[in-house]
Formats: structure tokens, C-alpha cells, sequence
């Protein structure tokens, strides 16, 4: 009974880290299975995932010096804790970026849209690969005059894909 009380709580671990939801069914009083249940309201909404953006992505007052406190200071990590080799800030009013999910940027047939307008940003680049939390450690470039190309979701940008200087139609 101890081993399998000890796989369950195992298994509960490994799959706490997918996002899903494990409910435990006792099926006797010596055996407990746990089975797999995808719930909605687990899934992160628009607003959360935009908030995620904004918090990884839109810092007006970010310089090239700033990558690694701010990166630390929001935990801006991929998900097993490993340092993101690139995150882009866009230097912005959070309200302009939104714009171009409400009608300043243009959806392409590529699934992304585009900004109308330009954006200056600030590029942070690892420079160790493989470096792990808290080591990140970062070289910041800036960039002007970029069209910015991200993911909308309900009227939020919920997604930072890359920067390009323009777009052709």
C-alpha cells in the first residue's frame, strides 16, 4: 500500500507541471488510481494570457542594461525553469500595444498581425545556453523602428512572435 500510495503522489507531480487536473478515484479500500481530466476552467482565459504577455513583453521605460532585473524581477522563464534564450520588450504604453489587436495592426494569412504602427524594442539574448534560474544572464540590444508581429486573442495580444523592420502587403 506504501508503494503505490508513493507512485500516486508521483504521478500527481509530474503531471501538476502538464496544467492538467488528476482526480484520484479510490476504487477499494487497497487501491487508489489516479486517471487524467482535462478541465476547462484550468485553461488560462484571453485576459490571464494577456496579462502574461504584458508582464514578459511591454516595458516603456526598458533599456538594453535592464535584461537581467527585469527578466528575474518578472520570472520570465520557460517552464522547466530554464533561461528563455531570447524575450523581446516592446517600449510602449501598454494601451498602444493592445491597439493593434483592435484595429491598428493587419491579420495576415500566417495567423499573425502585424502593427500599423512602429515600435522601438529592446531584444534580450542569453549568453550562456543552457544557463537555469537565477543564473540568466542577458545582453540587451536595442532596435527601432519595428513592426511588431504577435498573436490576438479576443481583441488581447496574447503572443510575441518577432519584430521586422516593415511588412510588404
Amino acid at each position: 500500500m506504501k508503494i503505490l500510495f508513493v507512485c500516486g503522489l508521483l504521478m500527481l507531480l509530474s503531471h501538476s507541471v502538464s496544467g492538467r487536473q488528476i482526480q484520484i478515484r479510490v476504487e477499494s479500500s487497497d487501491s487508489v488510481l489516479p486517471t487524467m481530466e482535462t478541465d476547462e476552467s484550468t485553461k488560462p482565459q484571453p485576459e490571464e494570457r494577456y496579462e502574461k504577455f504584458r508582464r514578459q513583453h511591454i516595458k516603456k521605460d526598458m533599456t538594453e542594461k535592464k535584461c537581467d532585473s527585469v527578466i528575474q524581477v518578472n520570472k520570465i522563464y520557460n517552464v522547466d525553469n530554464s533561461c528563455k534564450i531570447t524575450n523581446t520588450f516592446i517600449l510602449a504604453d501598454p494601451k498602444k500595444v493592445k491597439a493593434i489587436c483592435k484595429g491598428e495592426g493587419k491579420q495576415k494569412a500566417d495567423g499573425f498581425t502585424y502593427s500599423n504602427s512602429k515600435f522601438n524594442i529592446v531584444v534580450c539574448k542569453l549568453k550562456k545556453q543552457g544557463a537555469r534560474k537565477p543564473n540568466c544572464q542577458y545582453r540587451g540590444s536595442r532596435r527601432t523602428n519595428r513592426v511588431v508581429v504577435v498573436v490576438c486573442k479576443d481583441g488581447l495580444p496574447v503572443h510575441y512572435d518577432k519584430d521586422i523592420a516593415s511588412f510588404v502587403e
